[in-house]
């Protein structure tokens, strides 16, 4: 089953948050169902976005665990989930899912009747550059061999589809960016087809981007690290790259 932050299908997921497991005669109740779903694909959706990190077994949140952590929950016109992030093995930060609507209607999270639409979201307290750091042990040694690289590349092993980091300037568009990498592995998988597969070929891959920033979500399939290179050796074409990280 893919990796989510938060699992909404049964009630004692649903309350997990709560920090206590769920029994009837508790009759406590952190989320109603349709909050759920729209806590959990908004968070998840949010931090994926801002940080490039998908949930996995390492990485997910939790209750509020440290002595100065706010509450779970903040009433308000602005409201807040605060969980924990965690990342293995022993980081933990606090952070905030906040919420309002645009009609000045108070949405709780125990609320099922409500317009998804009027409500307006958003992360505080991420801070993408320390999570990476912490969910990657930089490596050293790497099998990118690529000679006269003129940007900054760092690799690090995470056990999830391998992704790229690439950090450029205004030198350069995402569009030509986009480009060149697309081409890379369409012309890898048409080489390895007319050799029976020999080098492998790439099953999918998909863009996602912000200002001077791009990820690249790629599953390798069989050709393995060999694309990564392949890539990277085009990348050098190209003006304006700053830093390429791999997380392989």
């Amino acid at each position: 089953m893919k990796a989510g932050f938060y699992l909404c299908h049964e009630i004692v997921y649903r309350n997990a948050l709560l920090g206590l497991p769920y029994h009837e005669s508790l009759n406590v109740k952190l989320f109603s169902e349709k909050f759920c779903l729209f806590f959990s694909e908004c968070f998840e959706k949010l931090f994926i976005e801002q940080t490039g990190i998908p949930p996995s077994s390492k990485v997910g949140i939790a209750p509020p665990n440290r002595f100065d952590s706010p509450p779970i929950y903040e009433f308000g016109t602005v409201s807040k989930i605060n969980p924990v992030l965690w990342i293995l093995p022993d980081y933990y930060d606090d952070i905030s899912f906040c919420w309002k609507s645009k009609s000045g209607k108070i949405v709780k999270p125990t609320d099922e009747n409500f317009d998804v639409c009027d409500l307006e979201f958003w992360l505080e307290g991420i801070k993408p550059q320390e999570y990476w750091r912490q969910v990657a042990s930089e490596k050293k040694v790497h099998p990118f061999l690529s000679k006269n690289i003129p940007f900054e590349l760092i690799v690090y092993r995470f056990s999830i589809d391998i992704l790229m980091r690439i950090t450029f300037n205004d030198l350069l568009s995402f569009t030509d960016l986009e480009c060149n990498i697309t081409s890379s592995i369409k012309k890898y998988n048409e080489i390895s087809e007319k050799r029976d597969r020999h080098l492998g070929v790439v099953h999918s891959f998909n863009f996602k981007s912000k200002p001077g920033l791009v990820i690249l979500n790629i599953d390798t399939g069989s050709a393995g690290v060999s694309i990564i290179n392949e890539i990277i050796r085009n990348l050098k074409k190209l003006s304006g790259i700053q830093i390429v990280e791999v997380d392989i």
